[in-house]
């Protein structure tokens, strides 16, 4: 064999090597993303978790530690509330109502959730009833979560708004 075949042998081994190495470093990152989107999944399903106990909870502690420290909640009938301390500090005065009404039934349906980076969207309906009506009541709700340096994720802007017709908020599964 002579010394260009040589070469040419050489440099193709090379190549072979490299995109070798090239293609387990793409299928690592790919693994990497898809471990991190389960990660995030994870995540997401355990506030939904926290979301519901904390509501069926009454209280505005437990409710608390779903908020971002920027998050916006938008309800009918109600200003706009700005920052996790005013949402805070709304749903304490609430809790010291001796007359309010206590949370029965408390049931999201989750219709879509979209991961895009540190940012979540999510849309769905929900049932709700408390001790004030014997009717269970629904609704609809968009939210935006923000994952927390820690992994978690916490909700950084709600909005929630009730529907007179159950069929404007169509559930499997609604409070009785």
């Amino acid at each position: 064999m002579n010394d260009v075949s040589s070469r040419v042998i050489v440099v193709g081994q090379v190549l072979v090597v490299g995109l070798a190495a090239a293609l387990i470093a793409a299928l690592a990152v790919g693994a990497h993303e898809n471990d991190a989107m389960q990660e995030a999944k994870r995540q997401i399903e355990l506030l939904h978790d926290q979301d519901v106990k904390a509501t069926l909870s009454d209280s505005a502690d437990e409710l608390a530690r779903l908020w971002d420290n920027d998050a916006v909640r938008i309800q009918p009938s109600s200003p706009v509330e700005v920052g996790k301390a005013t949402i805070f500090a709304n749903d304490k005065r609430w809790e010291a109502k001796a007359d309010r009404p206590k949370t029965l039934c408390y049931k999201p349906e989750i219709k879509d959730v979209q991961i895009a980076g540190d940012w979540a969207f999510e849309w769905g309906y929900i049932s709700y009833r408390d001790s004030s009506n014997a009717k269970p009541m629904r609704g609809k709700m968009l939210r935006v979560m923000k994952r927390q340096p820690d992994g978690s994720w916490k909700f950084a802007r709600v909005i929630v708004f009730n529907e007179e017709k159950e069929s404007a908020a169509p559930m499997s599964n609604p409070c009785q």
